[in-house]
């Protein structure tokens, strides 16, 4: 389509950009997702997720000098002379970018693949047992680090399994939405605990269908989520955010 129409094609690959590079070698073939695939012309990739590095250092690679000369900032006229930065960003810390690549320097090639051949082999072993669980299937295919897991009977929710999973056994799933489920990011600590995850859902399915009143707080959220229009959902989120960024005009009082 993006060949057809002669536009820019990008890939995301924030979340894999340090796993799906090195697939092929750790025995799990893909198919080219990267430049060589005619018609890609840019490529992000988040560094501080598999690649290990600190928060904030995010990459966007593009197919050439053309593309990235539209990323720069140029300021030819200002007063205090002529200045250029490679993004909007002016000022940046230059502390995530020598841990990036210390972190990339201490993992190399033979490293990177050594834990995508830990995580990739997890997400699917777990994809391959949610099938096994009576009660529980899994969305989409697999096939990176990433499991999506919703319910196959009518009156036991998935967000109750990812509350139950949550309070009874400490696991972090995320819920989502349409359509209901929830997921589960493998990293090298979960990708080790594989068996156990596999066996704690197996218990939260059984202890949900015993009981499913009593795991509701989730489900009530997003089902009251789905009847709202949008717009309010956006100022509600938007409150909650200013209330995180705004600071205090006066002093806390002692209580």
């Amino acid at each position: 389509l993006a060949l057809r129409r002669n536009i820019g094609l990008h890939v995301d690959c924030c979340l894999g950009g340090f796993l799906v590079p090195f697939m092929e070698k750790a025995g799990f073939p893909l198919k080219p997702f990267d430049f060589r695939v005619p018609g890609v012309t840019s490529i992000s990739c988040d560094p501080h997720k598999y690649g290990f590095a600190p928060k904030g250092s995010s990459v966007v690679m593009f197919s050439n000098k053309t593309l990235r000369h539209h990323m720069y900032c140029y300021l030819t006229d200002w007063t205090g002379g002529i200045y250029a930065t490679p993004t909007m960003t002016g000022s940046r810390a230059g502390g995530p970018v020598a841990a990036t690549w210390a972190a990339m320097c201490k993992f190399g090639v033979e490293g990177y693949v050594e834990t995508t051949k830990k995580i990739v082999g997890a997400c699917r072993k777990i994809s391959k047992g949610v099938e096994e669980i009576e009660g529980l299937r899994v969305l989409g295919k697999p096939e990176v680090c990433v499991v999506a897991i919703t319910t196959t009977k009518e009156k036991m929710s998935p967000y109750a399994v990812a509350d139950c999973m949550g309070k009874s056994f400490g696991w972090e799933v995320a819920s989502c939405q349409n359509p209901p489920c929830f997921h589960l990011a493998l990293t090298l600590p979960t990708s080790k605990n594989a068996d156990l995850f596999l066996e704690n859902l197996k218990e939260a399915v059984t202890i949900v269908e015993q009981d499913p009143q009593a795991w509701t707080s989730t489900a009530g959220v997003y089902g009251m989520a789905a009847s709202l229009p949008s717009s309010f959902l956006e100022d509600a989120a938007a409150t909650y955010l200013d209330a995180m960024t705004e600071a205090l005009t006066t002093p806390a009082t002692e209580s």
